[in-house]
């Protein structure tokens, strides 16, 4: 029975935190603003502490948001051509 205590004691332990909107908005390298007006819309996957709240205080991992950037990359995509232009 301890042995279920100690693996239930690590598997806590390699939870991921939940970080808030400053957090997550310096991750992505976007504005608090443009964060939450996504994650309204549901662009950006996010967490609310109360989701029956009429003002919401929103969660993120950092693990989910990470994985919606790398989604995003594709490796097909290539640079565009420069444009052609007549002298």
């Amino acid at each position: 029975m301890s042995a279920r205590l100690c693996s239930a004691a690590i598997q806590i332990q390699n939870l991921e935190r939940f970080v808030d909107a400053n957090t997550a908005a310096e991750f992505l390298g976007i504005t608090r603003r443009t964060l939450l007006q996504k994650v309204r819309i549901g662009k950006i996957p996010g967490h609310a502490l109360d989701p029956d709240a009429k003002k919401k205080e929103w969660r993120f991992k950092l693990s989910e948001l990470d994985r919606l950037l790398c989604s995003e990359v594709s490796s097909d995509l290539q640079p565009p051509e420069p444009a052609k232009r007549r002298i």
